[in-house]
């Protein structure tokens, strides 16, 4: 029962000459203990499963004995055989576990090697082959054809022909799969020696109408040219028509789609459709309008760094601006960049067959105007190959950003040939498809519903747009013309904005300088050969009527404080303003007790309804307190020394110990404090009114009485009481005291004199003992509280307790 491991495999090298063959090239076929009994004897070894041995090449034979725990005599081996020099490989070691899989450099060479018998079942198996017909009995390439879940796998050429070879006789199911069809799935016997043919016709998934219609949350009217992108098994894109109903006429039933929808002027919106076997209306989707946001928020510290004062401009609504009009007298415009592959002469209009910019003219008897300013950019159809790109000038994207153009363009071609907007971020190397009018429905946009396309996916990265009109593979040029204009890319709160100098254009020839002019010609070809002159189309601009429009009102602004480096954390902020303001500027007064650091400050702009703009962030103000030191003695009433007491600075968090002399030292804020000494056994002691100065000493000492505060923590608790308050009266902070002997729940709560709950300061199950709280004169949201007089309240299951307390500023 000796532990033995056997691999198998094939390999094209004539001998071992260049070193192992290891495990992970070859086959497991045992892996178990053998007899070796003493003396000459013949040992068989039986495969669990039989090695396929199909290709002819030379087979070859691993055998590892595992490690023993005992030593064997180096006599006991295999009866072998000579031939050649470099037939087989073997090493040994009494102390070193070799790796099969990893075999070492070292090891013997040579042409002995054990005499081994095989056992060989000849023939033994068969072939599978066939052809997978789809929709319209076409033949269907690249279909998975798969026998018990992978154990065997083709894929259908573009015949839809697909071949397995060398399959062992046995009962199988096999599967066929592809993007777009119903699984089709069936059981075959396989005999040895035979190749069983299975023809297979497959059917289409399901396919229904995805409907809904995106409305505006300002006016509840449809929105015209919103964006709807689904992202699933397949992967779909619309643009609302001037009712703001988007349609997917053929989306694969029952499965669910990721859907982002982005219209200019207002959030986004996204979600999940769960798509049934049958026809699927999403219903009104309602989009926010944007609230603009307030501009140039700037922070000043006053002269003597005790507080900031914030000024802001107030939300400009015309931010949402056209970025490119085609109004200047070159082009492409400056820093835009076109490629011209169709060299021919301009149409007696003066549109040539690749971008190119011109004013009204009228197709058909059709007028075709510019949407903003007198220029509009655009290329005609043509008979000869078209690949032609107008591409912006390179731009770092703002988050949730659009591009929106006016589009005149059929949405819905069926000739092969594509109207694409494109985005690199390699600078022109690589470009990803966004949006293709081909893969619209609607028939004719004659710029009746502008187009918007999401660019969120690509916030922060450095980017270019292209338009690109290709034709099909047969290059005979385009099917309909295309007219662009009032591009605007951004998100109604950062716009981008491209210089108009520089002008740089590309071409793949001489570029478009033509002087012969070819006669108009229809705006598709099907039109001017006399096709269908009924194309379908969007509604005409003048046939929209629009919802009036109710603007939202602003009503003012809300501030906020936050550390430089949480601006995306917008839970940590320190709201300022908890009601709404109405100036363009406000005094953060909170300043000087803020530590060092660095700030910022958030302003948003509030409208009607309650609806709030993104944050404008101003710049970072970096608070460095000025300090100098209080230092003292605390002694007894005979001038010895107290060692060890405890000097605190009220309301800094600031504490000193003071040393075997009594003596102790604090680097403090510059400006009026409270220091307070306390020791065991001696009652403490507050001066007030400690004035410290930038870079001097004030000398503050304590001559201390023997005896006890109420409020010792080393002194046993006999009664729950409320101690009160120090200092008191108190700006801005003072230190409240009580005593809690029975263990339980205990409230320690502020009211102004009306009864009105102003600060609840504790609020806890506590441990017998004694303890103090500071109250820093802010109410339960942070903010200031006015001078005057309030009651500290204490309340436990056998104790309640009010004392006055007065904050004067």
């Amino acid at each position: 029962n000796m532990p033995t491991k056997i691999w198998i495999g094939t390999t094209t090298q004539a001998d071992l000459s260049a070193g192992w063959i290891p495990s992970t090239q070859l086959t497991a076929v045992f892996d178990g203990t053998v007899n070796y009994p003493i003396g000459q004897n013949v040992i068989t070894i039986p495969f669990a499963q039989p090695y396929l041995y199909l290709n002819g090449e030379n087979l070859v034979l691993m055998v590892n004995r595992p490690m023993d725990t005992q030593y064997y005599a180096s006599t006991n081996t295999f009866q072998t055989q000579t031939v050649g020099t470099n037939r087989a490989r073997n090493i040994y070691s009494d102390s070193t576990v070799y790796d099969p899989a990893s075999p070492p450099t070292t090891g013997s060479a040579g042409g002995v090697f054990p005499k081994t018998t095989f056992f060989v079942i000849p023939g033994g198996v068969g072939h599978v082959n066939g052809t997978v017909l789809g929709a319209g009995n076409q033949p269907l390439a690249g279909v998975n054809v798969s026998i018990d879940a992978g154990l065997y796998t083709a894929t259908t050429d573009a015949s839809g022909q697909y071949q397995i070879m060398n399959v062992l006789p046995d009962t199988y199911q096999i599967s066929f799969s592809t993007h777009g069809y119903q699984t089709l799935t069936q059981t075959f016997t396989l005999e040895e020696d035979e190749t069983e043919v299975i023809n297979v016709t497959m059917s289409l998934m399901a396919q229904v109408t995805l409907s809904g219609t995106i409305l505006a949350s300002d006016t509840a009217a449809g929105i015209s040219g919103a964006a709807i992108h689904l992202t699933g098994y397949e992967d779909y894109s619309a643009n609302t028509n001037a009712a703001g109903v988007f349609t997917f006429p053929a989306v694969f039933a029952n499965n669910s789609y990721e859907y982002v929808i982005a219209a200019a002027g207002y959030t986004s919106a996204s979600g999940t459709v769960n798509v049934g076997g049958t026809n699927h209306n999403m219903g009104n989707i309602t989009l926010n309008e944007v609230a603009f946001a307030p501009l140039g928020v700037t922070a000043v510290a006053n002269d003597t760094n005790s507080s900031v004062s914030l000024t802001w401009l107030a939300p400009d609504p015309n931010a949402l601006e056209i970025t490119e009009s085609f109004e200047a007298e070159t082009f492409p415009p400056g820093e835009w960049t076109r490629t011209v592959t169709n060299q021919g002469p301009p149409n007696a209009q003066g549109v040539y067959p690749t971008w190119c910019r011109f004013g009204a003219i009228t197709i058909s008897g059709q007028p075709a105007n510019p949407t903003d300013g007198n220029h509009q950019a655009g290329l005609y159809w043509d008979y000869n190959h078209q690949d032609e790109w107008l591409i912006t000038p390179g731009f770092n994207c703002p988050p949730s950003a659009y591009l929106s153009f006016d589009g005149y363009v059929f949405l819905g071609s069926t000739n092969q040939d594509h109207y694409y907007v494109k985005v690199t971020t390699d600078n022109g190397n690589n470009w990803t498809v966004l949006w293709d009018a081909s893969a619209q429905t609607g028939g004719w946009n004659y710029y009746a519903s502008p187009i918007t396309v999401d660019l969120s996916l690509y916030a922060g990265q450095q980017i270019k747009l292209a338009f690109n009109a290709v034709d099909g593979p047969g290059n005979d040029g385009l099917w309909y013309v295309w007219f662009i204009d009032n591009i605007y890319i951004g998100n109604s709160i950062t716009n981008v904005r491209f210089a108009g100098d520089q002008l740089q254009a590309r071409s793949f020839g001489s570029g478009p300088g033509w002087n012969a002019v070819m006669p108009s010609r229809a705006a598709s070809r099907h039109r001017e050969e006399g096709g269908l002159r009924t194309e379908p189309r969007l509604p005409f601009q003048h046939e929209v009527r629009y919802a009036p429009r109710t603007d939202r009102v602003l009503t003012g602004y809300k501030v906020w404080r936050l550390a430089a480096g949480q601006e995306a954390n917008e839970a940590a902020w320190a709201m300022l303003t908890p009601e709404v303001i109405q100036p363009l500027s406000y005094n953060d007064a909170g300043w000087n007790a803020l530590p060092n650091g660095n700030y910022r400050w958030a302003v948003k702009a509030i409208y009607t309804n309650g609806v709030s703009s993104v944050a404008a962030l101003s710049n970072v103000l970096t608070k460095e307190t000025v300090t100098g030191m209080i230092a003292g003695v605390v002694r007894r009433q005979n001038t010895t020394p107290i060692i060890g007491a405890t000097v605190i600075v009220v309301g800094t968090g600031l504490t000193a110990t003071t040393n075997n002399a009594g003596a102790y030292t604090l680097i403090v804020p510059v400006g009026t404090h409270s220091v307070t000494a306390s020791a065991t056994g001696f009652v403490s002691q507050t001066v007030n009114d400690v004035l410290v100065n930038q870079g001097m000493t004030t000398t503050v000492n304590f001559v201390m009485v023997q005896g006890s505060d109420g409020d010792d923590p080393q002194i046993p608790v006999t009664a729950t009481a409320l101690n009160g308050n120090f200092p008191n009266p108190f700006n801005p902070e003072t230190t409240i005291s009580y005593s809690v002997k029975e263990a339980g729940p205990v409230r320690i709560e502020i009211y102004n004199l009306k009864g009105q709950l102003v600060r609840n300061l504790v609020n806890a199950d506590q441990a017998s003992g004694h303890y103090k709280v500071v109250f820093d004169g802010r109410d339960q949201r942070g903010q200031a509280i006015a001078s005057g007089v309030y009651m500290i309240r204490m309340i436990t299951p056998n104790y309640q307790s009010s004392k006055k307390m007065i904050l004067m500023q």
